[in-house]
C-alpha cells in the first residue's frame, strides 16, 4: 500500500487500551517500549496519519507474555505483536 509509506511515525500519538486486567505487568514500561517501537520500526506504518491505538488483548495465566495489535485511526489493524510482559522482547508481524 503506497499510503503507508507516506505516513511518518516520528512523534506519533499512541493511545493504549488494556483489554485485560493485570496485577504484575509493568504498564508504563510496556507502553514506553511500544511507543518507542512504533516511532523507530521501519515497517510499522498506519494507513492514515493520526492517533494509533495499541490494544493489549491478552496475557498468559502467569502474566509472562502479552499479545495485542496496533490499529490505525481508521480502525484497520496494521500490525500484531506478542512477547514478554515487561515489553523487553516484543515481536511485530503483519
Amino acid at each position: 500500500m503506497l499510503p503507508q509509506f507516506l505516513v511518518s511515525n516520528e512523534h506519533m500519538d499512541v493511545r493504549f487500551v488494556w483489554a485485560v486486567s493485570t496485577s504484575t505487568v509493568p504498564r508504563e514500561e510496556v507502553e514506553s517500549k511500544i511507543r518507542e517501537d512504533v516511532e523507530n520500526h521501519p515497517d510499522l506504518h498506519p494507513c492514515h496519519p493520526g492517533v494509533i491505538t495499541a490494544q493489549i488483548l491478552s496475557t498468559d495465566p502467569l502474566e509472562v507474555n502479552i499479545a495485542g495489535q496496533l490499529v490505525c485511526m481508521c480502525g484497520e489493524s496494521f500490525a500484531e505483536f506478542s512477547g514478554s510482559s515487561d515489553g523487553s522482547t516484543l515481536t511485530y508481524y503483519e
